[in-house]
């Protein structure tokens, strides 16, 4: 995979500003990249658009914004990295993603917006806007037990035949494998499989040991598959830790995520990009609601983002 030169790190919100700035330092270090600091300030409600006070709380907001980013400029600066600043007002994840379109970035990271409830962590709209729909692979943020990155988890969706789908498979390996690497991580490799149609062929009164074979035809499929992937991406069975479990994705991927205590997850969130308005899967947008920690979502080479760069749209831009 190629270096990551450009990031984008959008900057709002309330978290962890220490751990976030150390990932990213870390990330910028390798590959002598540039960060640039987005900061979007939301425009006022409707009704008070025309308002003077409405304009003047937005200009202290965007000021406030922007002395928050040039303090955490310093901290990039003393630590050796390049670092643009800019603002813009509007929709938060639209103005990140025509960022992104503007200047071709090779990643956005962003502190994740969900609050903790007594039972998980839930990412914020702006953050599930960006999983649908950000060109680039997108980095969402979320402190978790271990100040460090000390376990990736890497989840791959293999189906033979399925060109797109393999090819997004080895992205997303690629991915993981860089950022262990890079952290000297603990890496695991998780893929889920199923016979398609078993609870049915076994209501029905075909031959058990027939469905048997079928399910074990299909578990040497997948074996196969996700072998080939590994190999391909430089990944050795003795210095990965592997997951290969049946059932529904949708459900243990969250479960072996906690249960492994994975610091970041790696995952493909869009199956087929050639479909109109299809921009994430049911199965990683049910992951993303469950997971507890930093998500690295990675797109198809071939999405199209729907967000269209037309500075028309929003007249308001403010950039520094």
């Amino acid at each position: 995979m190629k270096k990551i030169k450009r990031m984008l790190l959008a900057v709002d919100g309330n978290y962890d500003r220490q751990a976030f700035i150390s990932e990213a330092v870390t990330l910028a270090k390798d590959s002598g990249g540039q960060i640039t600091l987005l900061s979007v300030v939301d425009a006022p409600p409707e009704s008070h658009e025309t308002s003077t006070e409405s304009s003047e709380l937005q200009q202290w907001i965007a000021e406030d914004n922007l002395q928050q980013m040039q303090d955490i400029a310093s901290e990039f600066a003393n630590r050796g990295i390049k670092v643009a600043i800019k603002q813009s007002t509007g929709k938060r994840y639209q103005e990140i993603i025509r960022e992104v379109i503007k200047d071709d970035y090779d990643l956005v990271m962003k502190p994740a917006e969900g609050r903790a409830t007594f039972k998980s962590i839930f990412f914020g709209s702006t953050d599930m806007q960006l999983f649908r729909m950000c060109p680039c692979p997108m980095w969402a943020f979320k402190p978790t037990h271990n100040t460090e990155l000390r376990k990736v988890m890497v989840a791959v969706d293999l189906l033979e035949h399925d060109e797109e789908k393999l090819i997004l498979a080895d992205t997303v390996l690629q991915w993981g494998k860089y950022v262990a690497e890079l952290v000297n991580a603990e890496l695991h490799v998780m893929h889920v499989w199923s016979l398609y149609g078993e609870a049915t062929l076994r209501s029905r009164s075909v031959l058990s040991d027939r469905i048997d074979q079928l399910v074990q035809d299909e578990e040497n499929k997948k074996h196969q598959l996700l072998n080939e992937s590994l190999i391909k991406s430089g990944l050795s069975q003795e210095k990965i830790k592997l997951h290969f479990r049946k059932g529904e994705a949708r459900k243990l991927i969250p479960e072996v995520a906690s249960a492994i205590k994975a610091d970041l997850l790696v995952m493909g969130t869009v199956g087929r990009s050639g479909i109109p308005g299809f921009f994430i899967g049911n199965t990683a947008d049910s992951v993303l609601r469950q997971v507890d920690c930093s998500v690295l979502a990675i797109k198809p080479e071939k999405f199209s983002t729907p967000i269209e760069l037309d500075y028309m749209l929003n007249p308001g831009r403010l950039n520094q």
